[in-house]
């Protein structure tokens, strides 16, 4: 039943939040259109002790005539108006600019004076800063409401996803309520159904803190006494609160309101106290590493801005009197922060990428505080440097102002790098002095002597680096293969399996394997999760170039059974790209020296097989003989040959070897001796081409064939003998123009034993042509 109750109220709640943040972000924007049409002036007041409005700051531009009040003289009247702050404010901003304004003041003897106050046009740089805020509460809501659904959506029935979608609910609620622009006193339409709506703004907001001490005990795994005793655990909770609520409706006594804040402040630190100590006590280190990145982006964002919220409620006098674009800073870097919260929840309740943004968010912290500082020297120095310049000028005109701003702001950005360089080779020494290291190594990758070496010694210096037990190189081999280690043994990686693919298209990423285990992200095959497991694998590394997978880094277990810190994500993605474009330069170096090696063979036996046909054609009785052969590789399998057996026979030879290289080339030269044996033999053509075709047959593959002519021609007798086994028959053109092609022979050589071969003779007549 109170499961049913929740999944309705829970996102009533939050539409309700959502509505509201509409409505009242419609007003606001409608009242900051019309504030930047208002009035403003260069001077300061501040809020005396006795409610009265005293000058903090004189700028002699505002006041019309001579006579211009000094520091600490206080206001009585405006235009013959008690002089409150929302006389002034409705003076100057409901007014155009250029509004005279008669003050009649007091100065610090007693004597009561009047003079003249003129408006002015609202400085852009005010606008732009009260605008950017309004903008930043804007995304944080936004932020925080999509972070409240989005998680509501996904796990309704969990309870800390339950706690969670309400804290981020109350954050809104906190945003819409408590933070005020200064221009809320100008009138726009008001929306009837809006009140209500902020009354049930600030209940829930006030819930803040009972929901983050909530979302306590059950993130990332509800606690002991949560299981044991809900129903203790949840009144403790919300029973107090809900009660300081009541009472601090329905009395006017200050005490109830004061206990109310109080309670909330005390369970915010709460609840942060029990983040600390989750954090320290658990072993499981996906669960350390959801604690850490929750209590650095939570922690910088929520417990940052009600710090800031207690210290303006305690120093509200010192604060306020600092000047807009101070307060204004603080406050847009305060927003800032917040907005690292529901960020660092979604990743932590996600499981998934929590080092990275881990990462992401020490880096945007530590920029905040460095910016922070800067923006602090800055304006010291800038209001030192005017303040002298004034004086030795003698006037109050703080026209000067923007042009120091400017010549100080373009200095700001180069000594904010250069300031945050320098603090992160204080904080982590050891870390740039490894990455040094391992940079060095890698611009001198192709010293290497090969591949194996490269990596092996890679394997040893990641491992001494990062304190881990093992690191194991797995690559990619280019074909249809899966994977393998250095040493040849194949893995169960395959590159269109899903962990493959997730490698390429996340190149330099690294991926926590008990992330990947616990969340699913990417699908792994049983073999994969198997080979995982059994080789002890906690982050694995990709190594793409050019958004080609080469492989991948299995990185085991830290030796001291501690978790990978953010740091080292960070140098192993910074390493990524060059470890795997070393590696690849390497296989291609090697390539290149195993490609011109083989060329460098292949010349030579070309050269051998160019030895074995006929370079000068020897002197043939009765016949004219010319014949080339062009191969279009190295070396092939193409034959001619033309060999005298004594001064009245020549024999005539043509053959055409099945495939081309090398391969194609050895059968070649063989066949060329078996010819040359035979033919010395004496034996009958017919025969000869018969033993040949054995030979060729029981020696080689059975796609392994040759088509082969040859013929033995008889000076004295003009005959010509020949046997054509499966060649392109040759072609015979007589001297009165008739042709006659010679295929009388039998079947290829080599493909089936014990063939039998025709032979034919021919008259070859003084003048005929035979084309072989």
């Amino acid at each position: 039943m109170i499961s049913k109750i929740l999944k309705i109220l829970i996102p009533a709640v939050g539409i309700a939040v959502l509505v509201t943040a509409g409505l009242r972000s419609t007003q606001n924007a409608f009242r900051l259109n019309q504030w930047k049409e208002g009035g403003e002036i260069n001077s300061t007041l501040e809020l005396g002790g006795d409610s009265t409005l005293v000058f903090s700051k004189i700028d002699e531009s505002d006041f019309t005539e001579s006579l211009v009040p000094a520091i600490g003289d206080t206001i009585i009247l405006i235009n013959d108006t008690p002089a409150t702050f929302m006389t002034l404010l409705n003076e100057m901003n409901l007014k155009p600019p250029g509004t005279v304004m008669n003050i009649l003041y007091k100065n610090s003897t007693g004597d009561t004076l009047r003079t003249e106050l003129t408006t002015i046009k609202l400085p852009k740089t005010i606008f732009i800063s009260v605008l950017i805020i309004f903008v930043l509460r804007g995304l944080i809501g936004i932020a925080f409401l999509g972070a409240g659904f989005w998680a509501f959506i996904k796990q309704p029935e969990s309870s800390a996803v339950r706690a969670l979608a309400l804290f981020c609910f109350s954050m809104t609620a906190v945003l819409i309520t408590i933070f005020k622009f200064g221009y809320e006193h100008i009138p726009v339409m008001q929306i009837s159904l809006l009140q209500y709506l902020m009354v049930a703004m600030s209940i829930i907001m006030s819930f803040t803190g009972a929901f983050w001490l909530n979302l306590q005990f059950l993130f990332p795994k509800p606690r002991k006494f949560m299981s044991e005793h809900p129903v203790i655990t949840y009144s403790l909770v919300y029973i107090p609160i809900a009660a300081l609520i009541l009472l601090s409706h329905l009395t006017n006594i200050s005490g109830f309101r004061i206990a109310l804040v109080s309670l909330v402040q005390t369970q915010i630190f709460t609840g942060f106290g029990f983040l600390i100590g989750r954090h320290v006590k658990t072993k499981d280190l996906l669960e350390k590493r959801q604690t850490r990145l929750v209590l650095w982006g939570t922690g910088t964002g929520v417990f940052g801005f009600f710090l800031v919220v207690l210290f303006i409620v305690l120093f509200r006098s010192w604060f306020t009197s600092q000047g807009v674009s101070f307060i204004m800073g603080v406050f847009i870097l305060v927003f800032l922060s917040l907005l690292l919260s529901p960020l660092s929840f979604i990743y932590a309740f996600g499981k998934y990428r929590l080092l990275e943004v881990e990462g992401k968010i020490k880096r945007g912290t530590r920029r905040i505080a460095i910016t922070a500082a800067l923006l602090m020297i800055f304006f010291a120095i800038l209001y030192s440097l005017s303040g002298f310049i004034l004086s030795k000028i003698g006037t109050q005109n703080q026209a000067l102002l923007p042009v120091l701003a400017l010549v100080l702001a373009v200095g700001f950005t180069p000594a904010q790098k250069k300031v945050q360089n320098i603090i992160e080779r204080k904080i982590y020494p050891e870390r740039t002095q490894l990455k040094n290291m391992l940079v060095d190594f890698l611009s001198n990758a192709l010293a290497a002597s090969d591949r194996d070496t490269f990596w092996s010694e890679l394997e040893s210096r990641l491992c001494d680096v990062l304190k881990v037990d093992a690191m194991i190189t797995v690559l990619n081999t280019g074909d249809d293969r899966p994977m393998v280690l250095l040493s040849g043994e194949e893995t169960p990686f395959l590159l269109e399996s899903e962990f493959a693919r997730a490698l390429s298209t996340f190149e330099d990423r690294p991926f926590m394997v008990d992330e990947i285990l616990a969340t699913k992200t990417i699908h792994l095959t049983p073999q994969e999760r198997e080979w995982l497991e059994a080789h002890d694998v906690a982050v694995a590394l990709p190594l793409a170039s050019r958004h080609k997978l080469i492989g991948f880094l299995a990185i085991g277990m830290k030796r001291t059974r501690q978790d990978f810190e953010a740091a080292d994500v960070e140098m192993l993605r910074s390493l990524s790209f060059q470890v795997a474009v070393a590696g690849e330069n390497l296989r291609l170096l090697e390539e290149n020296i195993e490609k011109q090696r083989m060329e460098n063979e292949l010349s030579m036996a070309r050269k051998v097989q160019e030895g074995l046909l006929p370079a000068v054609m020897p002197e043939t009785p009765g016949l004219e003989v010319f014949g080339t052969s062009l191969s279009c590789l190295e070396v092939a399998g193409d034959y001619f040959d033309v060999i005298n057996l004594d001064e009245n026979r020549t024999v005539l030879a043509i053959g055409d070897v099945s495939g081309k290289g090398a391969g194609a080339a050895m059968l070649m030269s063989n066949l060329q001796a078996s010819i040359r044996t035979a033919v010395k033999i004496g034996s009958d053509l017919k025969q000869m081409i018969g033993q040949i075709n054995d030979l060729i047959f029981d020696n080689t593959q059975s796609h392994q064939f040759i088509t082969f002519f040859a013929g033995i021609y008889n000076h004295e007798t003009r005959l010509f003998d020949y046997v054509n086994a499966g060649h392109n028959p040759p072609l015979l053109v007589k001297k009165d123009g008739s042709l006659k092609l010679l295929e009388s022979g039998g079947l290829i050589l080599g493909a089936m034993s014990d063939m039998t071969y025709e032979q034919e003779s021919i008259n070859l007549d003084k003048g005929d042509l035979l084309f072989l």
